[in-house]
This record gives C-alpha cells, sequence and structure tokens, in this order.
C-alpha cells in the first residue's frame, strides 16, 4: 500500500509540473554578478548571488528562457557564488563552476540541474574562445572597446552603479552589462552604434520545480548547517564566561595633556606612528587628553577607529590552530571612534556616523585624544570591542559580545590628570 501511495504521490507532482501555466517573470531582483554570451552568440547566462537565480536568455528575442535556483550549491556558510561558465560542443549543456570548488551541469533547454561534483566534467568548457572586441574601463562611467580585426573602436557607457559585470559576444558585435539593485536588468548593445540597445527583463516561463538532486542537496546543507549551529552555540556559551572574564584586562589610563588634530580633517588611512602624542602641554594650556588603552588580555580585541591603520607585518598574534592576525604595534598613537554620555548614562549625539576598526594585538596598549571638552560636566566617551578567536581552521573572527568601555572626568581625577 506503501509503495502504491508513493507512485501516486510522484505521478501527481510530475502532472503538476507538466501542468504549469506559462507566467511573465521578470529575471533578476538583485546585483548582478555574471553575464556570458554562449558560444554561438545566441544566447546569454546571468548570476545573481543576491537572489539566488541563474538565468538563461535569448539574445534574438530578448526573452528570458527559464530561471534555477542556485542555494542548492552552498554546502553551509562558504563563499559559494557562481563563478566560471561553459557550454558543451553542440551547447545542450551548461557548466559552472563555484567558488566552493563544485563544478554543475545544467540542461540548456529546461534549466534543470543535472550534477553537481567535486571535479571539473568537461574542463576544456571553461577555457573560452577568443573575442573579437577587447574591453577597458575608463576612469568614468564608459567602456572603451577595440575591434582586434579592423582596429575600430568604440564607447559605451555604464548605466549599472558598478560597471563591473560585463561580457563581449565572440563576433565583438554585442556588449552585454549586468545591472545592480534597484535595476537588475541586462543591457545589451550592440557595439558602433549609439542607439542600437535594449534590456533583457523577463519573459512567461514555467514556474521553476525543484529536483529530487536539489531536494537531497538542500537536506544535506541543513544537516551541516544545524550542526555549524551546534558547535557555534557551544562556542557562545563558553565565550560569554572566558570574555567576562578578560575584559577586565582591557582599561584605559590617563597620560597627558597636549593637542590632537581635528577629527574632521583626518584621512581614510592613517599613519600610527607616534606624532601628535609627542607634544606635552601643562592642563591650563592643552587642548586635549591622551589616554592610553591598554590590552592585557590574551586575545586581540577589535576596536573602532575614526581612521584605518594598515598593520605591520612584524606585529602579530598566532592562535593554536595556526592562524596569523595583524595588528597595531605596542605603543602606536591612534583616533579611537567613540560616543558621549552625560553624567546619568544618556547618550548625547557626538562625532561622525562612519569609522573604521583595528586590531589591539595581546598585551598591547596604544595613545588616543580626545578632546578636552567632551569630559566635562561629568560625560564619558564610550566605545565597545569585541575579543578575537578562530571561529574555525581557516579563519578568525569576533568571540562573545562587544563589550562596553567608558571613561569619564572622574577616572581622570582619580589617575592624577585632573588637577595639572
Amino acid at each position: 500500500m506503501k509503495a502504491v501511495l508513493q507512485i501516486l504521490v510522484s505521478a501527481l507532482i510530475c502532472a503538476g509540473a507538466a501542468g504549469q501555466e506559462l507566467r511573465y517573470q521578470a529575471g533578476h531582483t538583485h546585483h548582478i554578478l555574471k553575464v556570458r554570451f554562449s558560444p554561438d552568440d545566441s544566447k546569454l547566462v546571468s548570476y545573481s548571488w543576491g537572489d539566488g537565480w541563474l538565468c538563461y536568455w535569448d539574445i534574438g528575442t530578448g526573452q528570458l528562457l527559464w530561471k534555477s535556483r542556485t542555494d542548492f550549491i552552498q554546502k553551509a556558510e562558504e563563499q559559494a557564488n557562481l563563478e566560471q561558465f561553459g557550454w558543451n560542443k553542440d551547447e545542450s549543456l551548461i557548466y559552472s563552476r563555484s567558488d566552493n570548488g563544485t563544478f554543475q551541469i545544467w540542461d540548456a533547454a529546461t534549466g534543470r540541474i543535472l550534477s553537481v561534483s567535486e571535479s571539473s566534467p568537461a574542463p576544456e568548457a571553461f577555457t573560452g574562445s577568443a573575442t573579437k572586441a577587447s574591453v577597458t574601463k575608463g576612469f568614468g562611467r564608459e567602456f572603451h572597446l577595440i575591434n582586434s580585426e579592423t582596429n575600430e573602436r568604440s564607447t559605451i557607457r555604464a548605466f549599472s552603479g558598478t560597471g563591473s559585470t560585463y561580457d563581449v559576444s565572440h563576433d565583438g558585435r554585442l556588449f552585454a552589462e549586468g545591472g545592480d539593485w534597484g535595476h537588475a536588468v541586462i543591457r545589451i548593445s550592440r557595439i558602433g552604434d549609439p542607439k542600437g540597445s535594449y534590456d533583457l527583463k523577463g519573459g512567461r516561463i514555467k514556474s521553476h520545480v525543484p529536483t529530487e538532486l536539489e531536494a537531497r542537496l538542500l537536506e544535506e546543507k541543513g544537516r551541516r548547517q544545524a550542526v555549524l549551529n551546534e558547535a557555534r552555540e557551544r562556542r557562545d556559551k563558553r565565550a560569554a564566561v572566558e570574555t567576562e572574564d578578560l575584559k577586565k584586562q582591557v582599561h584605559i589610563t590617563f597620560d597627558h595633556y597636549g593637542d590632537m588634530k581635528d577629527p574632521g580633517e583626518l584621512r581614510l588611512v592613517e599613519s600610527d606612528a607616534p606624532d601628535q602624542s609627542k607634544l606635552r602641554k601643562s592642563r591650563r594650556d592643552a587642548s586635549a587628553i591622551w589616554l592610553c588603552l591598554h590590552n592585557d588580555s590574551s586575545l586581540p580585541i577589535r576596536i573602532p577607529t575614526l581612521s584605518m591603520y594598515i598593520p605591520n607585518p612584524k606585529c602579530f598574534f598566532d592562535f593554536s590552530a595556526g592562524n596569523r592576525i595583524l595588528g597595531i604595534c605596542d605603543n602606536r598613537e591612534i583616533s579611537v571612534w567613540f560616543g558621549l554620555e552625560n553624567k546619568k548614562g544618556k547618550p548625547i549625539p557626538y562625532g561622525f556616523d562612519f569609522g573604521s576598526s583595528a586590531i589591539l594585538l595581546p598585551r598591547t596598549s596604544v595613545l588616543f585624544p580626545v578632546p578636552r571638552p567632551v569630559l566635562s560636566n561629568g560625560n564619558a566617551i564610550v566605545f565597545d570591542f569585541t575579543f578575537q578567536a578562530e571561529t574555525d581552521a581557516v579563519k578568525n573572527g569576533d568571540y562573545g559580545t562587544a563589550k562596553t568601555l567608558r571613561f569619564r572626568e572622574a577616572d581622570l581625577a582619580q589617575l592624577g590628570g585632573g588637577y595639572r
């Protein structure tokens, strides 16, 4: 009886899929990462990680032929963008390669996934064939093309916000550019014809029906994700306990009075070499208070900064599994990105709504300035820091929740900086 029911269910699914009506569907809704012409230039494949669709287009009619999901390609949380595309000789199959090292075969007529493997089913398919036009991106919003046979030059104005996703047909006649979020269409331009362009937007197609292979891979992905989630939960519980003790070893001390550069004049990338902090002044003549941030713990911390600071390869920390993290060297000078609170602990509008971050290594200290007026009336500077540890065998990341540091005028007085 059970076998009969399974046969009936399978028959109903197949009948439903076969009887699907055609309806208009847009191709993409998010930033398009790849566009690629087929070898005979009659079709075009496009891909977006943001919406998860792989689309196939007819260049002659401008219509969408099919769209297929790609989320089953990702094994868990790794990078799994589709990076390369190729075709077999009669163009009945489409090959793709993912960031995670897997290869896929798709039915070019229907968009159904046929296989996913760890090795390339057709290495020669990804070599590609030469195109008759070369492309260089201009400093403005335009592409410059040169026909290698005729040496004819032409310019096509980019329409997307990034101008980073494009391809040229093998005969050198067509140029395709993928749009970004908010205008995720594909613009086809006839090279040498400023008015000869049109957009690929969508078409009347059947709704996507997951295959058995997709369902199985998604189920396997779910199991792997569950294992990762359990490991992350255990790690978070351990981190909560460990970092609660470690945070006591991160603190601020008063260093000296001096001057500082206007924070609004800081560059995107600044040097951390001691400079402004070398000048020492009396409390009466100074415009800034120089504080010292100490990380006396056994783990690196990530701290907010107004500018970026290029890590010195000589200053690093090696975790137990061999992962290395670069950070600020000892006794350097930086600008900390902090907020303000009044004496009642209420936030006060202050500073900028943008910034960066830097890594302060274990048993390392840095100097940073604070304008003297901000610590008046019992105010406190406040910012968060986060401990860093190995997230897995290949990378590092945040360990535990962010911890908050505060420093106020009362602390300054206790450390000998209140009445100089």
